[in-house]
């Protein structure tokens, strides 16, 4: 499930409420965690899988921080090391986290429907948002974007 910044704001006043009036309630503890951390998957879950992506562009890294604090949408140009794949795709930014001295941006992504983690090594650009339907797409290894 995707939620805006706001809406994650407002659950989360919704949630501590209801965790006031029952503290040993665990489901609510749950969620209440969850929405402190972002709302979408445990970053542990992808720790193991993660590979080692190159510096961070500090402008990038600049702006993606910059989208995750203003809940907003942005349109990257992102590389993965492990099939050498391009892909341009829009992203709703909720999180980032430092594993291993890298810095990862959770979001959601449009191109595939699901929450995902992005290595900020490999976002080689931000890309101005057009039509929505004109980002998320894939660019061959050597392809011209």
């Amino acid at each position: 499930m995707e939620l805006t910044g706001h809406e994650r704001k407002v659950l989360r006043g919704l949630v501590e409420s209801a965790l006031a009036e029952r503290t040993d309630d665990p489901v609510l503890a749950s969620l209440a965690a969850r929405l402190v951390a972002g709302g979408g998957p445990s970053f542990a879950k992808y720790a193991e899988v993660l590979e080692s992506p190159r510096e961070s562009d500090p402008e990038i890294a600049a702006r993606v921080r910059q989208a995750v604090q203003g809940a907003e949408r942005l349109s990257i140009r992102y590389t993965a090391r492990t099939t050498g794949a391009t892909t341009e795709r829009v992203v709703r930014p909720w999180n980032i986290h430092f594993y291993d001295g890298r810095e990862y941006l959770e979001a959601f992504c449009e191109l595939r429907g699901e929450d995902r983690v992005f290595a900020v090594g490999n976002i080689e650009a931000i890309l101005p948002i057009s039509d929505p339907g004109s980002a998320n797409h894939a660019v061959e290894p050597g392809q011209q974007a």
